[in-house]
């Protein structure tokens, strides 16, 4: 009974501590674990113990014995709130780094040979090769390192369909360049973005529906998004900009403005949900007035002293933050930079610094990432979002299709009054994909699938090794609380097993001595006495002290003497030694 308690107080004590309930602060989680685990050692130390426990505790527990228990939980716990607090980042680091060389190393094997079976030369001539992955700018909320010779080949997969609700809703969208974002990045550094840190909190829906306060008097578009679930990681929420309504049971919020879904009840299903946003644009703002930064992060600078200098000395020459300046910075980007993806960066270059200072050629997330750099130098806050533009409209089934090659990373600034707002500045003739309308004859890639012709991915049944996984599980789990109740059977009580439980022991010195004999080649037979032993053998010449102190330990009432028993033991290696 005791021990089931006290094994139902550890996993409570563990599921509070990873995380539920999710609407208690951290603190109180652990203070309530800590207090449950140290209640339920109370409970285990104060019960009656089975008569065949064979463990006898030399005193009853005290209170400063559960004191001290609790402050090591407690100790325990901050250790791994610290832990918990540093350690993902640099450890994310580390794992995307390795996930990254791996993937690039696979992809790169898989577009080769892919190329080849098709008779196609392009871009296996270049030194890195071609970079195919289905989407070929990001795959998960993470780091996302800048880019600097690969050479890029999007995918053609569609990714993500869009249903507006309603006719209004499509012309709406049709007026204006289309944004889909997935996730926002706030920190540069070491050639890569990072998201800011925030402590995760789940959102739940009230009236079937979660809602964001945002104030705006502009036109509400309403639709429905579809894509697929992502596999190796969760997936997160795709919507338009400025965000004010999504039907969601739950979402859990890992960074600003980005929203990780609850798992897809259905197996193999796409995700498909309404949602309303205000999309709002640098181009429907008059009159800029940078707002103060929701965190430091959204104006920091790379942390490269000369970098920075540089990117400030730049960023000087378009003035104050005002309409204008923003206006001549999208204007000196258009006007002196090149799009292109496939770049020839030096490998030891930072990318940004290459990018604005010599080689002047990049694709979206260098010219975002510029764009961020400057704003922020110019006094306004600013992040970098990833997602999708552009989108091809099939007016028959009212849809947009955005595929992998849409994929696409913008500059947002944060302005007073309005929140964030998008602040596009790469070239509209690109690669990566531009709004356009399907003919007439044009067939609706959906619902037929989210694959394309060039990358077929074979699905594995995992349906099995599933099952197999859960039945072990099972079974172990089962096996493992069987064996904390099974109560041995009793030993029988000798007179041995009597006199093993009277005497102490057998101290160290003495363990000692029948090692250092026996090295001498006379080992001390059970039952034999030292005295004994030591009259019948070439004593050493502390025998007479190792006898006194024996026997005024064992029969006398004097008490244990370490540094007499230490002296001992020395005294006994080095015979010990002798023998050899």
């Amino acid at each position: 009974m005791r021990s089931g308690l006290l094994i139902l107080a550890i996993i409570t004590g563990y599921i509070l501590l990873r995380g539920w309930p999710e609407q208690w602060h951290t603190i109180l989680r652990i203070f309530v674990a800590t207090s449950l685990l140290v209640a339920a050692f109370f409970f285990w130390g104060h019960c009656d113990r089975p008569t065949s426990t064979l463990a006898k505790p030399a005193r009853k527990p005290r209170a400063f014995d559960y004191l001290s228990i609790s402050l090591a939980v407690l100790l325990l716990e901050c250790f791994f709130l610290i832990f918990l607090s540093v350690a993902p980042e640099k450890s994310e680091r580390f794992a995307i780094s390795i996930d990254e060389i791996l993937q690039s190393s696979s992809n790169h094997e898989k577009g080769k040979s892919r190329i080849e079976s098709q008779g196609m030369n392009e871009g296996s001539n270049g030194e890195d090769g071609s970079l195919v992955t289905s989407n070929w700018l990001f795959s998960g909320p993470g780091r996302r390192s800048l880019n600097k010779n690969k050479k890029v080949r999007p995918s053609n997969r569609p990714e993500v369909y869009l249903f507006p609700s309603t006719p209004n809703d499509a012309r709406i969208l049709l007026d204006r360049e289309r944004f889909l974002r997935n996730f926002t990045l706030a920190t540069y550094r070491e050639e890569s973005w990072l998201p800011l840190s925030l402590i995760p909190k789940t959102l739940l829906a009230k009236n079937k529906a979660i809602n964001f306060k945002i104030n705006s008097n502009r036109p509400k578009i309403s639709y429905e998004i579809s894509h697929q679930v992502k596999r190796g990681g969760p997936t997160l929420a795709i919507t338009i900009p400025n965000l004010i309504s999504i039907k969601q049971p739950s979402l859990r919020e890992t960074s600003p403005d980005t929203f990780r879904l609850s798992p897809n009840t259905i197996r193999d299903k796409e995700y498909r949900y309404e949602a309303t946003s205000i999309p709002f644009e640098f181009n429907d703002t008059l009159k800029i007035i940078p707002g103060t930064p929701p965190a430091p992060e959204y104006m920091e600078l790379p942390d490269n002293p000369k970098l920075q200098g540089k990117i400030k000395t730049l960023a000087a020459t378009f003035g104050a933050p005002t309409r204008e300046s923003l206006l001549s910075l999208r204007r000196y980007l258009h006007e002196n930079y090149r799009y292109s993806l496939d770049l020839a960066m030096p490998s030891e270059a930072e990318p940004i610094d290459s990018f604005l200072f010599e080689t002047k050629t990049g694709y979206c997330t260098h010219f975002a990432t510029a764009t961020v750099l400057l704003a922020r130098a110019m006094g306004i806050p600013a992040r970098i979002a990833f997602g999708w533009s552009g989108g091809r409209y099939f007016s028959a089934p009212n849809l947009f299709v955005f595929r992998a090659r849409e994929a696409h990373a913008w500059a947002e600034i944060y302005l007073k009054d309005r929140g964030w707002v998008i602040f596009e500045t790469t070239p509209a003739v690109r690669e990566e994909g531009s709004p356009s309308l399907a003919g007439i004859n044009e067939i609706s890639p959906y619902p037929a699938n989210f694959g394309d012709d060039d990358e077929v991915i074979p699905k594995q049944d995992t349906t099995p090794l599933l099952k197999a996984s859960f039945w072990i599980g099972s079974t172990l789990f089962i096996l493992l609380i069987g064996a904390l109740f099974i109560k041995r059977s009793p030993t029988p009580t000798s007179e041995h097993n009597l006199v093993s439980e009277v005497l102490p022991n057998s101290p160290n010195y003495l363990s000692a001595f029948r090692r250092a004999s026996q090295a001498h080649g006379n080992p001390m037979p059970s039952g034999r006495t030292l005295r004994a032993h030591l009259e019948s053998i070439a004593a050493p010449d502390f025998a007479t002290d190792l006898l006194q102190y024996h026997y005024a330990v064992l029969y006398g009432d004097q008490p244990r003497n370490r540094l007499i028993e230490k002296k001992l033991l020395h005294q006994l290696r080095k015979w010990e030694k002798e023998a050899a």
